[in-house]
């Protein structure tokens, strides 16, 4: 596997976690959606991508969180 910005093959995966909040101060009441999943990361680079669980997705596009998610 190479990574996708550099072509390099010095990938790893590492587990990761993502706090995703709806931004504006209008959305401050909006609880933020909490993610934990593996990251695959260019030690070269640094570029990185994931996958967000449809779950959590789910709630993203709903703009709710649902607590200690």
């Amino acid at each position: 596997m190479q990574c996708k910005a550099c072509k390099s093959a010095y990938l790893q995966k590492l587990e990761g976690e993502l706090t995703a909040s709806v931004p504006g101060l209008d959305a401050i009441k909006i609880p933020p959606v909490y993610v934990s999943q593996n990251v695959l990361v260019c030690l070269d680079c640094g570029f990185a991508e994931l996958l967000i669980p449809a779950s959590q997705l789910k709630l993203l596009k709903t703009r709710e969180a649902a607590p200690g998610s």
